[in-house]
């Protein structure tokens, strides 16, 4: 199997692997099915955006990396009913965001890495909010690399799930930081630390960020993770840029914008190639990433024309030299 942009569907050559979800998680076609062309369209017009789909060229890719959906769009809806809250002025419901944290940790605690759906597949009207669930996906996967205790995860994940709740109450870019901050703090039960992820995301390793210009240690490292997964969601869901350069984008801002330590940290959660992503090597073949496993940047990969696949850890010689597709 493998994700596909809608767009791609070819119903001679493809059928669905898993369920289409609702932005309300509701079932709109299950998985085994062949998608008739007039219900595609109604699909996009749904702004369903990407499938999970099953073809001769992924036979065998299991997907396991890939976030289950339902808790994906649960999660969505939490933060949504947050969002929500603080624009009608109501209490932050942090006992609701608490348990989306918990769902969220057994998520990424269940695999290796974490492959999510871009947050641009989600209703236009929940993207805000898909995106913090992944900024929070990503940051608990560096997290377990960081070896952070149960407590620090717990911080963690709600701090990244509400770090832009400050755009429920203000449409001034510079000032959400501050409004979030001083939102989360005054909810007695939640640590501060979580409203300093809020307050801190945009601030830089060398003072250049927003609002306090605040640099080096001053900065909780739990922002600074918080700041990398927001980016690295940022460029590869809003700006349609590949694991791999994303990666490498970020790697260039070691020591200016993130310390070094948070970089390798993404570098060493986050895989730069998708199982199903279809890629060139410098052999000249087309192939497609079948499976990771020891190594996060050298996959397992499966010859397109003769279906050969082996382990690119076992063969440092073939490398690959460019993405033919997003996933």
């Amino acid at each position: 199997m493998r994700l596909i942009q809608i767009e791609e569907y070819n119903h001679k050559t493809m059928e669905l692997a898993k369920p289409i979800y609702d932005v309300k998680g509701r079932v709109l076609l299950g998985a085994g099915h062949r998608i008739h062309p007039k219900y595609l369209e109604k699909l996009q017009s749904l702004k369903i955006r990407y499938l999970v789909i099953e073809d001769a060229v992924s036979t065998g890719i299991t997907l396991d990396e890939m976030v289950d959906m339902p808790t994906w769009i649960d999660a969505i809806r939490s933060v949504h009913s947050a969002y929500k809250a603080v624009k009608d002025k109501k209490l932050l419901p942090f006992r609701d965001i608490q348990n989306t944290v918990k769902k969220l940790i057994t998520e990424v605690r269940s695999r290796r890495v974490i492959m999510l759906a871009p947050s641009t597949s989600a209703a236009d009207d929940v993207q805000e909010q898909a995106h913090c669930v992944n900024v929070t996906l990503i940051a608990l996967q560096m997290g377990k690399f960081l070896q952070y205790n149960e407590l620090q995860l717990k911080d963690l994940a709600f701090g990244c799930l509400v770090h832009d709740i400050g755009k429920a109450i203000t449409d001034d870019y510079e000032e959400h930081p501050i409004k979030g901050f001083n939102l989360i703090r005054n909810v007695r039960e939640v640590n501060l630390a979580c409203a300093h992820i809020a307050y801190q995301h945009h601030e830089c390793f060398r003072g250049q960020g927003f609002p306090r210009r605040i640099s080096g240690n001053e900065i909780l490292e739990f922002a600074q993770v918080c700041a990398i997964a927001n980016e690295y969601e940022h460029l590869i869901s809003k700006e349609g840029i590949s694991p791999y350069t994303a990666i490498e984008m970020l790697m260039t801002k070691s020591d200016k914008v993130y310390s070094h330590r948070i970089v390798d940290a993404l570098f060493k959660s986050v895989p730069s190639y998708l199982p199903g992503m279809k890629v060139e090597l410098n052999t000249g073949n087309e192939a497609i990433v079948t499976k990771i496993e020891t190594h996060l940047h050298r996959p397992y990969v499966r010859f397109l024309e003769s279906g050969e696949e082996f382990s690119l850890e076992d063969n440092p010689t073939v490398i690959i030299t460019r993405e033919l597709s997003p996933f």
